[in-house]
């Protein structure tokens, strides 16, 4: 039996819904049987944790202002308010739906062609893709190689032909992106270079902060604990269209708690705080975007994006 369209919609956003309620039920049940006093005794105390936690919060946005500027006349009182509703749908409804929020802002009040704001939009979600990727990839090297992950610890031991393997197919991945950049990127090479810098650069400079965040918070935990965490954090945060991927990150780490030794109730306090933190922020930065952004109208792009493939 063939499904109508409203069907299939009702029947996506159930099972989004039903994931998403999973993963956060499945949380809830683990700081239950943690108890809910211990729970309130290991929240941190110091003030820098949170405003730590406001700088990784609105570091997206921030650099989205500026990566769309390169092509798009807009100013930061404009575009603000719209980055954070991107934000806020791509984290609690499902991923690339912020990316269609922004199309149909941009559609509206740039009044470019539509093909040259999608064409805009997806180059910056292919280099942002691909900064994380690679990013991703030297961040794991990085820990691992200075001795902040024991991979045996989590994959029993690896064989020095798998890194070679790894570092082979690494390498042949790269060569084929810029091999074929100028059928998946329409953006000229010095565009590309910067929003790929931007993104790097956010990359690490979000992960920097995040370990930092925590040690503030739990000085007595060591160092390569927290990097352990973040890199399970950078995995679990690349799963593409799944909601709550924060919160599936806490459920990981909780259970991971007895592997690398560290009790649950002295994470629990740190890693539920941000979840909270986190939607506590969706949900007032949203409506205020939402009453700030209302009138936002920005002037007709007069720019085309440069289809110039001969760089």
């Amino acid at each position: 039996m063939k499904l109508s369209d409203d069907s299939k919609k009702i029947l996506k956003k159930s099972l989004r819904l039903l994931v998403q309620f999973s993963i956060i039920g499945y949380l809830i049940y683990q700081l239950f049987e943690i108890g809910l006093q211990q729970i309130l005794e290991s929240l941190p105390r110091i003030p820098s944790f949170y405003l730590l936690y406001f700088v990784i919060y609105f570091s997206l946005p921030l650099a989205e202002v500026l990566i769309y500027k390169i092509k798009w006349p807009i100013t930061f009182r404009d575009a603000f308010p719209i980055f954070i509703q991107k934000k806020v749908l791509n984290t609690d409804v499902v991923g690339y739906s912020g990316e269609l929020f922004l199309y149909i802002w941009a559609k509206k009040y740039l009044k470019d062609p539509a093909k040259e704001v999608f064409i805009f939009i997806k180059d910056n979600n292919v280099l942002s893709s691909l900064a994380s990727g690679i990013v991703t990839i030297f961040l794991l090297i990085f820990f691992i190689s200075q001795g902040y992950i024991n991979i045996s610890d989590y994959v029993g031991n690896v064989k020095g032909w798998s890194w070679i393997l790894i570092s082979v197919g690494l390498i042949v991945a790269l060569v084929l992106v810029y091999r074929f950049r100028k059928a998946i990127l329409a953006l000229n090479r010095y565009d590309s270079m910067k929003i790929f810098s931007l993104h790097a650069g956010r990359i690490i400079f979000i992960n920097v902060i995040q370990i930092l965040q925590w040690h503030v918070a739990r000085p007595d935990i060591a160092i390569p604990v927290w990097f352990t965490f973040s890199a399970v954090q950078i995995l679990a945060l690349r799963i593409p269209f799944l909601p709550s991927t924060d919160a599936l990150f806490v459920n990981v780490a909780l259970e991971m708690s007895g592997v690398v030794s560290v009790p649950k109730e002295a994470l629990v306090g740190i890693l539920t705080a941000n979840l909270i933190l986190k939607r506590i922020l969706n949900v007032v930065s949203y409506l205020v975007s939402k009453y700030v952004g209302t009138d936002t109208k920005v002037e007709s792009s007069k720019q085309e994006i440069d289809l110039d493939r001969n760089d």
